[in-house]
């Protein structure tokens, strides 16, 4: 597997404001958060439904940028805030859906209550991914032949902090 990276800098905000607004972010999600062990925290934020998320997303919104919205107007505020802000939105949210020291978290979409925990390694979530494109393709056009399976053959971005620093990350396969 072959990784480019890409690392953010902040600039108009610091990390600590971007942890103070994830932890409120997290209360607001659930109020015992805090006290949860490790592992169901990790749990909680790798399977929030769309309405737990949302209400993470408006904390965030708010704390950050100082955008005010309802529940309901979250998903167009977010598209709305400034470019410009996006990292500073990107690195809260990582570490409110994240997993593992890292806060790993894979753009892509995910079978509904499904996440990232249920793999054991990445080659288990690609192969799963694998099948699921296949039967999608074989379900939608009636002359597919099907493929044979090649690791990460469409790449994936991947977020993650690495030392307490924003990375994405172009995960592909080359060998």
């Amino acid at each position: 597997m072959n990784s480019s990276n890409i690392k953010y800098k902040l600039n108009s905000i610091d990390k600590t404001q971007i942890t103070a607004a994830a932890r409120r972010a997290l209360m607001a999600a659930d109020s015992n958060y805090h006290a949860w062990p490790a592992q169901q925290q990790e749990n909680f934020r790798a399977t929030m439904d769309k309405k737990v998320r949302n209400r993470v997303e408006r904390v965030l919104l708010d704390s950050l940028l100082d955008i005010q919205c309802s529940i309901d107007d979250v998903d167009k505020a977010w598209s709305d805030a400034p470019q410009s802000k996006l990292n500073i939105l990107n690195w809260a949210l990582l570490l409110t859906k994240g997993i593992g020291k890292d806060f790993i978290f894979l753009n892509e979409m995910l079978a509904d209550n499904k996440s990232l925990l249920d793999f054991t390694t990445l080659y288990d979530y690609n192969y799963a991914d694998y099948l699921f494109q296949e039967q999608a393709n074989k379900k939608e056009f009636s002359d597919y032949e099907g493929m044979d399976y090649c690791a990460y053959k469409h790449p994936s971005w991947v977020r993650l902090l690495i030392d307490g620093d924003f990375y994405w990350l172009y995960v592909k396969y080359s060998g």
